[in-house]
């Protein structure tokens, strides 16, 4: 009976991970990703829901304005060549963040490859892309800001103050929260070590929000 279960337990370690089951049970998914990191089916998956994301942001109230202005101004925006620039954009991103957490993980005394570090960073990202789908989605039906899932909105700051609200958002805690785990599953860092990460991880994205918020204020006062 023991024998068994050690077969079973062994079996369901060196599966590959599911970018689905991810939501209900990231643990186990980590315990598979440490043996056998996937790569391209959640890519790709993540390629499409940032494609539409994409797609309903144009219809959100800031979208629309944006478009009007430039229309006035003459400014002619190709949505091709704006689509292949983000999809380049989403990849460099993922590679320069997964490179973040292979040298935290290297510094946390951790064993990991650059690769199983790459597949942690995709599936928490699918979480925070399902929120941004989410929170796109809503604005564009319900003419609001994109930030329904966040403190800010419930609170509507404006500048600083709600570059940082917007920031603490359930899908990013969400996000943060899994990066710890993974990174003590998947790395063998320590669970102190990890905590500090996203600490840190947490305090910069807040930083740069309120930075991105107040310099939207200040280009709005300048009638830009």
């Amino acid at each position: 009976m023991s024998t068994e279960v050690n077969v079973s337990s062994e079996v369901q370690e060196k599966g590959k991970p599911s970018i689905f089951g991810f939501i209900t049970s990231p643990v186990v998914q980590f315990e598979k990703m440490k043996s056998n990191p996937v790569i391209w089916g959640p890519l790709l998956l993540i390629l499409i829901l940032t494609a539409a994301t994409t797609i309903l942001a144009v219809y959100t109230p800031q979208a629309q304005e944006a478009l009007q202005q430039q229309k006035e101004a003459g400014i002619e925006v190709n949505s091709t060549f704006s689509m292949i620039g983000g999809v380049i954009a989403v990849v460099a991103t993922l590679a320069f963040t997964s490179l973040i957490l292979f040298l935290i993980a290297k510094l946390g005394t951790g064993k990991t490859t650059y690769r199983q570090m790459f597949s942690l960073n995709l599936f928490v990202t699918f979480i925070t892309v399902i929120g941004q789908l989410i929170n796109t989605g809503v604005a564009a039906l319900a003419h609001t800001s994109a930030n329904v899932t966040s403190l800010n909105g419930m609170v509507d700051a404006k500048g600083a103050m709600g570059g940082v609200f917007n920031s603490i958002e359930i899908f990013s805690i969400w996000g943060l929260i899994l990066t710890a785990v993974g990174l003590q599953k998947v790395a063998n860092v320590s669970k102190a070590a990890s905590i500090i990460t996203v600490i840190i991880l947490f305090i910069l994205g807040a930083a740069i929000s309120g930075v991105g918020g107040a310099a939207s204020e200040a280009l709005k006062g300048a009638g830009l």
